[in-house]
């Protein structure tokens, strides 16, 4: 490799730059991934252990976790889901996407490219991301895009492809490790080299594998891959490096868990209404509770990651901590299938429905579910109880579902039942007389002045007799004649008069 040449510092400076401690990811004999001071000091990956501990004698080798490093690949091959079904674990710690029938969805290459790039990020890794027409192909350019020995990264026709592929180190191959030696000694610098070379030679010094892999990696031959498959159930962890005492600051950690969530619905084409988010506490004190748990749930059922992220923001902006954290864990919970919305040229009414059902959620999530309230109809003729006032959140709870086994998911929950929207009330017929706008919450008193009500004034009796008689069946029972009043001045009332007793009450007011 290059190498790049420092002004000499002085003696003093020299030894206090070796003497700081630094990190790097070594196996048994060599360096693989130096930090930022490692590389200050001049080690480089493919060092010795002994030249990079003699150029940094405050270098900490850290020993690679085959186990850790395979969960976080699949961490963040799930939330990749979100942009194909098609993923897969490849050498060299690479992932291989097919999106080439997802272009036109996401906005073409660039827009796609883009998105990867951010989800990736958001997942707390760095990746330097190609793509190809084949697997090997775009495996090849990543590789050449992470060691710099290109700066094509991005091919989208075979018979680029294959120049491109021609002028590459051969270096960069998955068997170069194996061979290294022989294919300099040959004269192999780059794969076009390799592959003008005779093939039964080829095969006989290196093998059947190095011609297959050229024709797969130049799209000659097929390229047969077992795809990444999302787990049945969703339950995602996260140690955290440093405790954490605000909750606010757990949201970025959180982030990467909820990305991964997002990729498992759109694998399992689900969606889902609530979700647990539970924390792992560091034992400060003695009363302090080892974990606790933070339920976040909506109506509507939705995948979108970024309003699971405004939902759990303003959750975590209203919550205090019992003791610091060290540990986050998902769980997905209330899962059900998910319908995409289809593309229309005029707006449909069930997508402004649920553009509203997202408004009030949010409403809801930072002044209070208990705060955002929705009327429904009920069935009684009394007029105090025809109607009520409940969470808007309880509009998708007051569902008949009936559990389904899914083929190779979860149980999803369907909906049996239609339920009353936000703003359409059903189709009842009128009563005969009107009704009143307002209802007062509880009917007052009047007294009578010669056989006629007063509430300030006399008043005069407008429409004729209305019965209600109602609620024998829970205990209160009503027997009640209502009218339509006014006073002299114009002003209009609802009032009724018990059956038994013939006392007068007023009950609501017109406008």
């Amino acid at each position: 490799m290059p190498s790049t040449s420092y002004p000499s510092p002085p003696s003093e400076g020299v030894e206090a730059c070796a003497a700081l401690r630094c990190y790097a990811l070594a196996d048994p004999t060599r360096i693989l991934i130096p930090d930022q001071g490692a590389l200050r000091l001049g080690v480089q990956p493919g060092n010795t252990r002994s030249h990079a501990l003699a150029l940094a004698p405050g270098l900490v080798l850290l020993e690679p976790d085959p186990a850790r490093e395979a969960r976080a690949f699949e961490a963040l091959a799930l939330a990749l889901l979100a942009y194909t079904p098609k993923v897969s674990l490849a050498q060299s710690h690479t992932l291989l996407l097919e999106v080439g029938s997802g272009l036109r969805l996401f906005g073409g290459v660039r827009a796609l490219l883009a998105r990867v790039a951010a989800t990736v990020a958001g997942c707390g890794h760095i990746a330097r991301i190609a793509c190809a027409p084949t697997a090997w192909g775009g495996w090849t350019l990543a590789q050449a895009r992470a060691t710099r020995s290109s700066r094509r990264w991005r091919v989208l026709k075979e018979t680029t492809l294959e120049r491109v592929l021609d002028a590459l180190p051969v270096a960069l191959a998955p068997f170069a490790a194996q061979h290294d030696h022989a294919l300099t000694q040959i004269g192999c610098a780059t794969l076009g080299d390799l592959r003008r070379l005779p093939r039964d030679g080829i095969v006989r010094r290196f093998g059947d594998g190095v011609l297959g892999w050229l024709a797969q990696a130049r799209g000659e031959a097929p390229d047969p891959r077992v795809w990444f498959a999302a787990p049945p159930s969703f339950h995602a962890s996260l140690e955290l490096h440093a405790r954490v005492e605000s909750a606010e600051a757990l949201l970025f950690a959180a982030r990467r868990l909820v990305m991964q969530l997002a990729g498992w619905l759109a694998a399992q084409h689900a969606a889902l209404s609530a979700f647990e988010l539970r924390l792992a506490h560091e034992l400060a004190s003695r009363h302090a509770p080892r974990t606790s748990s933070l339920t976040i749930a909506w109506a509507a059922p939705s995948r979108d990651a970024e309003h699971l992220l405004w939902l759990l923001r303003e959750r975590l902006n209203q919550t205090e901590l019992a003791a610091p954290v060290i540990g986050l864990a998902l769980v997905a919970s209330q899962v059900s299938e998910y319908a995409a919305p289809t593309d229309t040229l005029f707006p449909m009414a069930e997508a402004a429905e649920a553009s509203l059902g997202q408004l009030f959620e949010r409403i809801g999530a930072r002044l209070g579910e208990q705060n955002v309230l929705q009327l429904f109809v009920e069935d009684d003729h009394r007029p105090e109880l025809a109607m009520s006032a409940r969470p808007y959140r309880e509009s998708g709870a007051k569902r008949s579902r009936k559990p389904r086994k899914g083929r190779n998911g979860p149980d999803m929950e369907k909906e049996s039942a239609p339920v009353q929207s936000a703003f359409d009330l059903p189709e009842v017929p009128l009563p005969a007389q009107p009704r009143p706008a307002w209802l007062l919450e509880k009917p007052l008193k009047l007294a009578t002045r010669g056989d006629r009500p007063v509430y300030r004034r006399p008043l005069k009796t407008l429409t004729r007799t209305e019965r209600i008689e109602s609620g024998w069946w829970d205990g209160e029972g009503v027997g009640r004649d209502y009218y339509v009043a006014a006073d002299d001045q114009g002003r209009m009332f609802w009032l009724y008069r018990e059956r038994i007793g013939g006392q007068w009450y007023l009950q609501g007011l017109f406008g």
